[in-house]
């Protein structure tokens, strides 16, 4: 091998691997409206009429358009150009979703699909139960490509049916993602066995029936929602799945949660949690390998969080409260708590908040700031950001982009609206059947406070 090509060999493998490394991306959209799946509260848009929008994200998010979920990849390029037709999804022309409904895609639409095709799908969604007309392209596609992504919408309100498909579906796949956004039961429950590839599992509970969840050998990351008032998770809950990496309990009643029951999740690495009470004693103890926290909460309720403000590991952090603006953001002392942030995400009521000890967090690169801007002057020598996110309202007056351009002019500036309470709490009155559609539809009309 000549020293050139050796050079290059060299090189290509030192970039995968900074690529590998690197925790944050900011992605480039363009044709569809996205957002992060989970924040719900949060709507991002483009800043100029050529409707590009910059989102930052992780490797393993979900995002979601108006029809579709499909999570983020290391092989995505920067920039993505969406387009949906009547049931399907193209992400740089090509063919990443199917959505199984009534009557789409049709027959001929199977028909036409090449191998190459089935081989760079990501997601298949259920809107309806499977009909027998489509069985043998669903078995050719779980041939040539078992692992991609299985979504379960509220449509199918059978569980019987929602069961019957399962087992059949597990003939054929093996996914990397589960998501029931529909009551399951006991019996659904037991069939995730049937699945022991699975990395990425969704569910509303409490499950009707009792229930244990099986080991799931490859599961890295849960998802749970809940909006009963009953036992939501109890001391054992995780005991079967201790080395799940990733947790998101979006709690949105006054369900019971024993809290502790997170301590034997050694190996958590990314907290999310939207509940009317949270109480982490030990976090850093318990997690130490914790990197990414998200926490909403109501600041009337019962809040025990001040173990948050230790010294960490954490490269993300994300805080809302339905109440007050959280204390303690601006302090001079915070910074030596987080010595290894990149991204802090907040929502501000202050309209003097000052900026200026943000120059403290050593290692921040992307800020996001929901609610009220404050004083923005004082975000004029945050030099070292790449992202920095503002209220949509404030951006619309284009001498605010032009001063922050000209201050920052290494820094992608994005508008945000919304954040008025969290992922949540209007959740209370919306019935599971609802959850899908309020996922999809509601950032378009979350107002800011």
């Amino acid at each position: 091998m000549s020293r050139i090509v050796l050079s290059i060999v060299i090189i290509l493998l030192w970039q995968c691997k900074e690529k590998e490394k690197e925790e944050f991306r900011l992605l480039t959209f363009q044709g569809a409206d996205i957002g992060h799946f989970i924040d719900v509260k949060t709507s991002f848009s483009a800043i100029d009429s050529l409707g590009y929008v910059n989102l930052l994200t992780r490797n393993g998010d979900w995002l979601n358009t108006d029809e579709f979920l499909f999570s983020v990849h290391r092989d995505f390029e920067d920039t993505l150009h969406i387009r949906e037709l009547d049931s399907v999804m193209y992400i740089n022309g090509n063919l990443v979703a199917i959505s199984i409904s009534k009557d789409s895609p049709s027959i001929p639409f199977f028909d036409q699909l090449t191998s190459e095709d089935i081989s760079r799908l990501r997601t298949i969604q259920f809107k309806e139960p499977i009909a027998d007309a489509i069985k043998p392209y669903l078995e050719n596609i779980g041939r040539i490509n078992p692992g991609l992504d299985i979504v379960f919408f509220p449509e199918i309100d059978s569980v019987n049916l929602l069961n019957r498909d399962l087992r059949w579906l597990s003939q054929y796949f093996q996914p990397r993602a589960l998501l029931f956004q529909n009551e399951i039961d006991s019996v659904s429950v037991s069939s995730l066995a049937n699945f022991p590839s699975l990395e990425t599992l969704f569910v509303g509970l409490p499950v009707h029936g009792a229930v244990s969840f099986p080991h799931l050998p490859h599961l890295k990351e849960i998802i749970l929602y809940n909006e009963e008032d009953s036992t939501f998770i109890g001391d054992a809950f995780f005991a079967q799945n201790p080395n799940i990496e990733s947790l998101t309990i979006l709690n949105e009643s006054e369900a019971h949660v024993d809290w502790t029951a997170l301590n034997t999740l050694k190996k958590l690495q990314n907290l999310y949690i939207e509940s009317d009470s949270i109480i982490l004693n030990d976090l850093y103890v318990h997690h130490p390998d914790l990197k990414a926290l998200h926490l909403g909460f109501n600041e009337n309720k019962v809040a025990s969080i001040s173990d948050v403000f230790k010294k960490n590991k954490l490269k993300r952090l994300s805080l809302y409260s339905i109440g007050d603006s959280l204390m303690g953001l601006n302090s001079k002392v915070v910074p030596d708590a987080f010595p290894e942030l990149e991204s802090l995400e907040f929502k501000n009521n202050d309209s003097l908040l000052d900026y200026s000890d943000i120059k403290n967090f050593k290692k921040l690169k992307y800020l996001t700031v929901f609610g009220k801007v404050g004083l923005d002057s004082t975000l004029y020598h945050l030099k070292q950001l790449r992202y920095l996110s503002l209220s949509e309202e404030f951006l619309k007056d284009s001498i605010n982009v032009v001063k922050l351009q000209k201050a920052l002019p290494n820094t992608v500036i994005a508008p945000n609206s919304g954040a008025c309470l969290g992922s949540g709490w209007l959740l209370l009155i919306m019935p599971l059947a609802g959850l899908w559609f309020y996922f999809l539809k509601s950032k378009k009309v979350r107002g800011n406070d």
